[in-house]
Parts: structure tokens; C-alpha cells; sequence
């Protein structure tokens, strides 16, 4: 399936654009269960050997020469454990082997990497933009960033999310990528999180303006984006707008 120029990889949530050969991901939060466990809360650590895992088979699928990650590679906030540097220097050692370039976009949760990200020769973006198609996060408004002018706008951050009943009233949460219009007629497309323990954003039934990124607050009509299902080991499928499943 595609949207905008990508094409949505069935079984893994990732994007590949074959115009700019790069696959992107997004909300990796690395280090999520080492921090959990820390804190009292044991969380098997699966998500690096998982991440590293699924970005090379998608790389293997799509032969793409870049890797973009749009935003939150790690999870905790006010520093970086042990655990997180040593699965953030995996995951860099592994990225910098298998692509020509990583790319790698700021996101809230990505501070006290700068030295860690030294040693590769690794840099982090504000936004990258290229041929009208632009990455940014998501947790600022894009109208307060000097990005210029663009196409098609790609946000991680919100960890979007369908809330689902079956006949029997059983819930499920599942894991979507969003696809439409700003209201000022510009794509848009909200990457599903990468990280298998990061909870998700049902937004089939949370207020607007509860939302956490400022596009779908502010400049976007919410229910009129598209969901596409977006899960591990299983196919792409595309719902209504999201107005049809509130």
C-alpha cells in the first residue's frame, strides 16, 4: 500500500519513500524496559534485538541506502542510564554499519546523546526536509520552525492508535499509521511508534484536544483522516476516516 509517495511495509511499522530511498521510523524509545525494571517495574528487554531485527529485514525488502528515525530513538527524559547508552551505542553500531546514511530527527525525549552520538558521527536534526516531503517530530508547531516551504508533513510523537470492540464487546488496541490533509491542504502523515511496549494514543476516542502533537490540535480535521492498521506479522489494512469510528 501507499500513501504519499511511501509505501506502508506489511508486518513491520516502518515506511520506505523510493524517492528519497530512505526508510523511516519512528518512536523507537530504546532503553524503555531497562528504565521500567530500574524503577521497580520488570519489562523484558526485547525491543533492541526486535528493532534491529525488523529495520534490517526492511532493509532487505526495500533495499533502501538510508535511515531516517523521526524522533524519540530513546525513552527516558532527564539523562541516559547505563542500560539506555548501551542499547543506544547497539542500535548506532548496527545503523551506521548497514546504511550509507543515518538520519536522525530530535524528538522531546532525545536529550544527553550529543557524546554518544559523536562517536558514530552522528548528528541530530531539528527536521529534515527534501524534496518537499518534511520529518519533524512532532511535539513543536511546525509554523514556529524555519523549515520553509513543503508538501508533505511526517510526524511521529503521537504513537497513533485504534481502539476496537468485537461482536462480543472484546477491546483491542491497534497500532495505525494516520494519512490526509492539514487544514491548510498540505499531506500529512502520522508514523505509527516503532517501540512494541510504547503505549498508544486511541484516537478513535480521545478529544482533540487532548492530542499530543499541535498539527492534529490545531490544523487538522482529526476525523477526517484515514487509519491504516499497522502491526507486527500481519498486513496493512486500511479503515475509514476516523469520524466513521467514533
Amino acid at each position: 500500500m501507499e500513501v504519499f509517495g511511501f509505501t506502508l511495509l506489511d508486518g513491520v511499522p516502518a515506511v520506505y519513500h523510493e524517492g528519497l530511498d530512505t526508510l523511516a521510523v519512528s518512536d523507537l524509545h530504546l532503553g524503555l524496559e531497562g528504565t521500567a525494571t530500574l524503577d521497580g517495574n520488570y519489562v523484558p528487554p526485547v525491543q533492541l534485538d526486535q528493532a534491529l531485527e525488523e529495520i534490517e529485514e526492511a532493509q532487505d525488502r526495500t533495499g533502501a541506502s538510508r535511515l531516517l528515525v523521526n524522533g524519540d530513538i530513546k525513552n527516558q527524559f532527564s539523562g541516559t542510564r547505563f542500560t539506555e547508552s548501551s542499547e543506544l551505542e547497539d542500535f548506532f553500531e548496527f545503523a551506521t554499519d548497514a546504511f550509507d546514511e543515518v538520519i536522525l530527527v530530535r524528538g522531546n525525549h532525545d536529550n544527553f546523546v550529543e557524546e554518544i552520538l559523536g562517536r558514530y558521527g552522528l548528528e541530530l536534526q531539528p527536521f529534515f526536509k527534501e524534496d518537499g516531503v518534511l520529518f519533524v517530530h512532532g511535539h513543536k508547531k511546525v509554523e514556529e520552525m524555519d523549515v520553509g516551504d513543503y508538501e508533505t508533513l511526517v510526524v511521529g510523537h503521537e504513537h497513533p492508535a485504534l481502539a476496537i470492540k468485537d461482536e462480543v464487546g472484546v477491546r483491542e488496541k491497534i497500532r495505525v499509521l494516520l494519512h490526509g490533509e492539514t487544514q491548510d491542504g498540505e499531506n500529512l502523515v502520522v508514523l505509527p511508534a516503532f517501540a512494541e511496549a510504547a503505549s498508544g494514543t486511541e484516537v478513535n476516542e480521545t478529544p482533540v484536544s487532548q492530542l499530543l502533537c499541535p498539527v492534529l490540535r490545531h490544523r487538522t480535521d482529526v476525523s477526517r483522516l484515514k487509519a491504516v492498521a499497522m502491526e507486527r506479522d500481519a498486513e496493512t489494512l486500511e479503515f475509514p476516516r476516523l469520524g466513521r469510528l467514533s
